[in-house]
Parts: structure tokens; C-alpha cells; sequence
């Protein structure tokens, strides 16, 4: 049986959707539909895994008339690639990118799971909820989705990131001293704002005796010379392939709050100071809030944080670490191993119904 997986092209709807393949793998043949993206195309043949890259539309009010057409075409395009491909399962994890194609997939009369990875479910998964059988959510909130359709599975992570490392081997591996360590995550949207942060309090770190992991994106190269200017432990980094690594040494993260983020420190049980990004619908307001709630989190908007009372802030954080650590211990918003077992019923149902929810 062949089940196909569409993603979009960010990394919170890509990885899901390969963590979600790899866990399927043994028992289906897996393809993916995605974006022409090359980090995507890179990750998928290191794997072994079948992929079709497929065109995409966003309908804009600018390209109103064509969009439109474009979407109605790639519906009848992804017909003809589900009559070809002929899956038993059809799984979707977010983005404009799988909104034709699950349409497309529900005129044949498919079944269609879509993830949702979010606390505030996107206006792609809104959109969708009719056409799907099922929805898979990380948070344990289902915000007006059709209850019925909703499965609480916790968020898939990669195969990779489920190595152990020993801390003495990573730091002996990246040139890294055995002391206090903080690593900051800017996010591939709004880095800057971080990066300002922490290069405006250097010296605070330095005399709190931090050692400083950062990824700073594009401002690698400035970050870089003023670590070198204050003389500043640590290391920086444009990106950074093997979080794992990272996250084994860190005492404590400076990030945004995208839900695969929030997943990881969850999973890895690190106190973690949030600065969500406040656009792009504000979903990353709402991750940080629900960590927040259950003393998991310490969160500040964007709006309310600036170079000058960022030190104040960090050493409450810092007082509150302890019991957020705790906390941590309680929580589990990874998932493991109920999207494999449920995919494994839903497929085996010949009428497409399955009622037992995990």
C-alpha cells in the first residue's frame, strides 16, 4: 500500500511530514509531494525516499484572476497524479502547498489525514478540516475543529533527533568548554531581534560567566566579530544541521516559540526564555502561551522586551528556572509512536471508518 505525504516548504511543515514518513516506512511505501526546495530534496535522498516536486499557488488579491486559475489547474493536476500514483492514504501537514492537493485527493474519494502542529489551528487546517477523515494535533486543544475528525498524537520528531550524545564528546567536538551554557535560536524569521539582544548584552554573559551558543543566520558574520571583540565563550553559527548536539549542552534557550522548537525543548526538558515571533497569524503567541499556563515556559512578547530591560527579564528567568524544569518533566508533546499505530488501524479499515482514538 502507498501512502503519500504532501509538505509544505518551512521546516515546521517539512519535518513533520518526513518524521511522520520514516515511522511508516516498514510498513508502506512512502512517497512525498513537495516544494522545490533544495534543504528539502537534500533531506529526502539522504533517506531513500520517493518524491514528486509539485507546483504551488498562494492566491493573492494581486494575482487574484490567476491564482485562481493556477489553483483550479493544480487541482486537476493533482488528480491525475493521484490516478497514477493510485495511495491508500493521503497525508497532509500544513501550508498553502497541500490545500489543491488534498482537495484533489478527496474527489477520488481518498483517505486524507492532515497534522496540525500548531496550538491555533492555520487557515490551511480550518480550510481542510471538511475534506479530511482525521486531524492530528500536538496541543491538547481542539479551538472549534470538528471534534469528532480530531486525534491528539503529539508532534513527530526526526529519526536524528532521538540519537543521545554524551555532553563531553560535543563539546570536545565543537571546541566547547564544560560550563554554563546558553543556546539561541532565532528562528529562520525575525533572527535579528535575538541576535540584537544578546550582541547589546555581551557583557552581562560574560560576567554571568555564560557560554554562549547562537544561531544567528544571516548576521553570522557580525555576531561573530563582536564575540571576538568581548572575547566571549562559545560559538556561532549560520545554521546548524544536528540540534540534538546543541540542545545535549544547553542549560538554558533564548528562541521564538514555532511548534517544533517548543517540541524539542520539551523534549529535551530545558528551561527556555520565549520571545515568540508576532506575526505570521500570531499562532507562536499562542505555543508560548499554553507553556506559559502550566509553568513550562517563561514568556515575553516582542513588543514588551528591549536591549535595556532584557537583563532584568533574563534574571527572572533565571529565578524561575528551577521550576519550570520540573514542570518539564510532567509534559510530553512529542509523539511516540501513536501516529504509527493509528495509520496502521485507519489503513487495515476497508470502509475508512475508526472510531478507536488513542
Amino acid at each position: 500500500m502507498k501512502v503519500i505525504i504532501i509538505t509544505g516548504p518551512t521546516g515546521g511543515h517539512f519535518f513533520p511530514g518526513l518524521a511522520i514518513g520514516e515511522s511508516l516506512k516498514n510498513y508502506f511505501e512512502i512517497k512525498f509531494f513537495v516544494p522545490e526546495r533544495e534543504y528539502i530534496i537534500n533531506h529526502l535522498k539522504k533517506r531513500n525516499f520517493q518524491f514528486i516536486v509539485i507546483p504551488s499557488v498562494k492566491i493573492t488579491k494581486k494575482n487574484f484572476i490567476f491564482s485562481i486559475f493556477r489553483f483550479f489547474f493544480l487541482i486537476i493536476f493533482s488528480i491525475f497524479l493521484f490516478l497514477k500514483e493510485k495511495p491508500r492514504i493521503i497525508i497532509g501537514t500544513g501550508s498553502y502547498v497541500c490545500v489543491p492537493f488534498i482537495i484533489g485527493s478527496k474527489i477520488l474519494c481518498k483517505k486524507i489525514i492532515i497534522h496540525e502542529q500548531n496550538y491555533i489551528p492555520s487557515k490551511t487546517t480550518k480550510i481542510l478540516s471538511p475534506f479530511a477523515d482525521f486531524i492530528f494535533l500536538t496541543f491538547p486543544y481542539r479551538n472549534r475543529l470538528p471534534f469528532r475528525k480530531c486525534v491528539i498524537t503529539g508532534f513527530p520528531l526526526i529519526s536524528d533527533f532521538k540519537k543521545n550524545f554524551l555532553k563531553e564528546e560535543i563539546q570536545k567536538e565543537l571546541g566547547l568548554e564544560n560550563s554554563k551554557t546558553l543556546l539561541l535560536l532565532g528562528g529562520s524569521q525575525g533572527a535579528y531581534f535575538i541576535n540584537k539582544l544578546v550582541v547589546d548584552n555581551l557583557d552581562y554573559f560574560k560576567e554571568k560567566k555564560f557560554q554562549i551558543i547562537i544561531i544567528a543566520g544571516k548576521d553570522k558574520d557580525f555576531v561573530e566579530s563582536k564575540f571576538k571583540e568581548k572575547k566571549i565563550k562559545g560559538k556561532v553559527y549560520d545554521f546548524f544541521y544536528e540540534m540534538n548536539k546543541l540542545y545535549t549542552l544547553a542549560d538554558y534557550v533564548i528562541c521564538r516559540a514555532g511548534a517544533g522548537t517548543i517540541v524539542e525543548i520539551v523534549e529535551k526538558k530545558i528551561p527556555a526564555f520565549l520571545i515568540p515571533y508576532p506575526y505570521a497569524g500570531g499562532h507562536q503567541i499562542k505555543n508560548a502561551l499554553y507553556l506559559k499556563r502550566i509553568g513550562c515556559g517563561f514568556f515575553v512578547e516582542e513588543r514588551e522586551i528591549n536591549s535595556k530591560n532584557f537583563t532584568f527579564l533574563f534574571e527572572e528567568f533565571l529565578k524561575e528556572s528551577f521550576n519550570i524544569k520540573e514542570n518539564l518533566k510532567k509534559i510530553r508533546l512529542s509523539d511516540k509512536g501513536d501516529i504509527e499505530k493509528f495509520i496502521l488501524n485507519f489503513s487495515k479499515n476497508k470502509n475508512g471508518k475508526f472510531y478507536k482514538k488513542i
